[in-house]
This record gives C-alpha cells, structure tokens and sequence, in this order.
C-alpha cells in the first residue's frame, strides 16, 4: 500500500469518528454543588416576619447556601414562649444559633450563668422609645417632655423611666410626682383615645399603626429613642454558646458572613427586600413598605461604618452591663468581653 493510500484511509477513519462526534448528544457537566456544612433551626427573639429581613434576604438571596448552610427560621420569643436563648443550649443539635429580641436579654441570662454570647448585632440600638400625638402643645423630643403629663408603658420598663427623667438638666423627673405612669398594652390606642400623652412602642412597629390612620411622622406623631438617653444598645442579637462557638467556629463564621450579607442587601436594594419580606405569610406589603426603611435607619451607625456591619462596641455595652446591675435588673457586673464577640464577622 502506497503512502498515499495510507493518508486517504487515515483521513477516512477521521471524518467517520467526526461524525459519529457530532451525532453525540452533548450534555453540560453537572456542577459539583458545594456540600451542606451544617443544617440550622434558628430560633427568633419574635414572629418570623418583617422584622428579621435581613435573615430572610440571606434565605431567599442563596447567601446562607452559598455559606454551605441549610437554614429553617423559626418563630419564638415573647410571640411563641420559645426562648432562643435556652433553646440554644438544648438537646437538639440543629438548634445552636438563634436571635433574641435585644442584647439586654443576652446580658441578663449571661448574669445568670448560661453559656451564651453575642456574636452580631442586626440592629445597633434597641427600637424602643416614646410616641406621643403633635397636639395642644405635646412634644417627644426626650424625656424632659414628660413633666405634667401621663406616659404608658409595659409593666417591665417602669423600673427605667425615672432614670430616663433623671437625664433632664433643669429639673430632674420623677413619676409619680411630675408625671403619671400608666400600664400599656401592645398598641398605641391609649394615644388615640386621649387615654395617655405618651405611648412607650417599637419604633419599627407601633408607629406602622398610627400610619394607618393617615398621620404623618413630624406632623400629625414623633418619638425619641430611650437609646439616645440611656445605654440601651443592640437588638435582634445573633447568639450562640462559647462552647459552639468554639467547637465548631466555621459553622458560626459562615451563618454571620451571610447575615452580613443580607443586611447589606436589604440597604443596596430595599425595594426587593420588600418583595421578599411581602412573600413570607403573615406579611402585608403595606407593612414591609413601611417598616423595612424605618428599621434600616438603625441597622447603621458611626461603629458600623468604622467596623462593618453587625459591629457592637465593647466600651457601650460594658456602660449597659454596668447600668443594669446597678439597678437590679441583671445579678451581677461582667466584662463586656465574656459576652460579646465580634471575631466572627467578616474580616475580623
């Protein structure tokens, strides 16, 4: 056989396996998917509603699997008698991390001896505060507007409101004596009925109400902060225990790098932050369109800035820890550091 003959026959067998080639159905490879770290029930300090977007975002948005985390939220706190605090240091060992309502709550329990530290901070200041009409004069600016008039409130707080008159530099408030304390329930109606003048709320709930009524904050409703008064810093706290924490450091740094995550996006793009909080039962848009901006507002601070997202200071929290024990509200002074740890957020 020639040379000639060799190549043609060569070039023969080429083409008829180019076209067997082509005839092949072609599939794309699978990607390999990153594999689950760890399952989580995450236990709220509330309803799973509007509240925690930032969770939900990192649901919905694929930031906890991306983190290699399978993630159920679930109801609890004052809405369920779930506490995430113990539920945490319980048998179930998908329950490890939850979210209680306020660092306050974290504080106490730690004063009591439980294993639990705070590891990010949704929000950087409690939301609670005080409501109050703009009519015949009233005004919210700060607690000093209390003086003469009568001020409701949920039976657990009474024990602060004299601190919180205590602060006015001309005349230091006292209930009782310059002004009344009465019980409150969980809605403002004592200010719609001209029942009380100032109405002690959630500045990311109870206002939604008076909204609801045409009023317009600034013009028709204000409300101070008890924050910007007295050390009530951080809510809707992610916690968990020292010794998961440090048993397992890459499921707790996973679960706060996507939190993270979703707080960041619920502030880049809060107009998809309320398509996805308006998808969860029980969430009306009107409500997501409201609240989500308001609670945003408090999601950032100057420590943010400084630090990242979900930061609590160790400075502010010592001056809450100290301020609760003085006044018997938690058993005994701590070091900040034994409850607080920012080292698993992003970048520490």
């Amino acid at each position: 056989m020639s040379l000639r003959q060799c190549f043609r026959g060569l070039v023969s067998i080429l083409l008829v396996v180019a076209f067997l080639v082509s005839c092949t159905p072609k599939t794309n490879p699978t990607p390999t998917p990153r594999p689950v770290l760890k399952v989580l029930q995450v236990p709220l300090g509330w309803l799973n509603n509007d509240e925690f977007i930032a969770l939900q975002a990192a649901q919905q948005r694929g930031f906890f699997a991306e983190e290699g985390l399978d993630v159920t939220l679930v109801s609890g706190g004052g809405s369920t008698g779930f506490n995430p605090i113990l539920a945490i240091g319980g048998m179930d060992n998908s329950v490890r991390i939850g979210v209680p309502a306020a660092l306050s709550l974290v504080l106490s329990s730690k004063a009591e001896g439980t294993d639990v530290i705070a590891i990010a901070a949704l929000l950087q200041k409690e939301p609670s505060g005080f409501l109050t009409l703009i009519k015949n004069g009233r005004r919210a600016q700060g607690p000093c507007d209390f003086d003469g008039r009568i001020v409701s409130m949920q039976t657990d707080g009474f024990w602060y409101v004299d601190f919180l008159g205590a602060v006015c530099p001309n005349k230091q408030l006292k209930s009782g004596r310059d002004f009344t304390v009465i019980p409150a329930g969980w809605t403002p109606d004592c200010l719609l009925s001209n029942q009380c003048d100032y109405y002690c709320a959630w500045s990311t709930n109870q206002p939604f109400i008076l909204s609801q009524q045409g009023m317009v904050e600034g013009k028709d409703y204000e409300m101070f902060l008890t924050a910007d008064y007295l050390p009530f810093y951080y809510a809707d706290v992610i916690v968990t225990s020292r010794v998961y924490a440090t048993e397992h450091p890459e499921v707790v740094r996973a679960f706060v790098a996507a939190a993270v995550k979703g707080m960041q996006f619920v502030l880049d793009d809060p107009n998809k932050a309320i398509e996805i909080a308006s998808s969860i039962p029980g969430v009306e848009r009107e409500h997501a369109t409201w609240r989500i901006p308001a609670q945003n507002k408090l999601v950032v601070s100057e420590d943010t800035k400084e630090h990242g997202l979900g930061y609590m200071d160790l400075e502010k929290v010592q001056a809450m820890i100290d301020f609760l024990a003085a006044n018997g509200q938690i058993k005994t002074s701590f070091r900040a550091e034994e409850v607080i740890d920012n080292s698993f957020l992003p970048g520490k």
